[in-house]
């Protein structure tokens, strides 16, 4: 489901309804609402919610082409700030990490630029609750053809997870 919040944003969410997020209007052209395995960062085999939105939902795993877009996966299991921050991406120039928090969600984030030779970023965020529960965990990826860190915080901001 699908529906704008206002004007310049739009808000998304997977088809379990567990995972929301709100992304730049223009982003909203594609939507692929169901789920992932967290297999794919080295955790736990199995399907969990999530979504991904974007702009050329098709182009996403090449990071060497223009997107702009968000994916958001929850996940109950394992050390996902671990997995996040091991994660290399070849062809990227790493641009380095930072702590993120909010009243909702605490955890790390980390960018690269350049990728494959084009203009653009990439941000990976492993975050958990600012409740000091330690679940569930959300990995968030955010791909912008031309952007900012505010643009990606706002995005990871507007994360919410329903039990």
């Amino acid at each position: 489901m699908t529906r704008e919040p206002a004007a310049k944003t739009l808000r998304v969410e997977d088809g379990t309804g567990r995972v929301t997020v709100e992304v730049p209007a223009g982003w909203g052209g594609q939507l692929r609402g169901s789920g992932w395995n967290p297999r794919t960062l080295g955790l736990e085999d199995g399907a969990e919610p999530g979504l991904a939105v974007a702009n050329r939902l098709a182009r996403w795993q090449d990071l060497g082409s223009g997107v702009d877009g968000a994916f958001v996966g929850l996940s109950e299991h394992g050390d996902l700030t671990g997995e996040v921050r091991a994660i290399a991406h070849t062809g990227c120039h790493y641009a380095g990490s930072r702590a993120y928090s909010s009243t909702r969600w605490h955890g790390l984030i980390r960018t690269w630029d350049d990728c494959s030779g084009e203009d653009g970023s990439l941000t990976e965020a492993a975050l958990t609750a600012a409740g000091g529960a330690g679940q569930p965990q959300v990995y968030v990826q955010i791909r912008q053809e031309s952007g900012d860190d505010d643009t990606a915080d706002g995005v990871i901001g507007s994360v919410r997870v329903e039990p």
